[in-house]
């Protein structure tokens, strides 16, 4: 199974679009349990506790690279922002945007829940969610670059 139909069946479990995509990549993890990725990643649902701002599948990917390849060490950081920003972009490309709120936009009606905006399930076409989209496209992109990177961590 491919981490972008981890990211995917994650999703559709009823986890985040920040959940799916980190979590799916926790057998790369060292000394990082699924649950504690669960549990960092949960406020990123919907762009940072449903603000629609940074894509939660964006979000994922980041933390997903942190535990993967970043650093703790200053010296250091310029790189992975370098690195994260060239997968954003990537993102960003194939998509249009990095923002939750401009993805959702023009492809989801919004309906009043308990006086709060929610997306619908479906769009205004009748096609699915788009954000397992996302989740599967954010997962693709790490997973290529891990690939380039150092083909023998990634298995998936």
């Amino acid at each position: 199974m491919s981490y972008a139909d981890k990211a995917e069946e994650i999703f559709k479990s009823g986890l985040n679009c920040a959940q799916a995509v980190a979590a799916a990549f926790s057998e790369l993890y060292d000394g990082v349990s699924e649950q504690q990725i669960m549990e960092i990643s949960s406020p990123f649902g919907g762009g940072f506790g449903r603000k629609r701002e940074l894509c939660g599948a964006v979000s994922g990917m980041g933390i997903a690279y942190g535990l993967i390849k970043g650093t703790h060490k200053p010296e250091d950081k310029n790189y992975t922002y370098q690195k994260v920003s060239a997968l954003a972009d990537i993102f960003s490309a194939r998509y249009e945007s990095l923002v939750c709120g401009t993805l959702l936009r023009n492809s989801l009606k919004l309906i009043t829940v308990s006086g709060e905006k929610m997306p619908e399930l479906e769009t205004v076409s009748g096609k699915p969610w788009p954000c397992v989209g996302y989740v599967r496209g954010a997962a693709e992109i790490l997973e290529e670059y891990l690939r380039e990177q150092d083909s023998s961590k990634v298995s998936g």
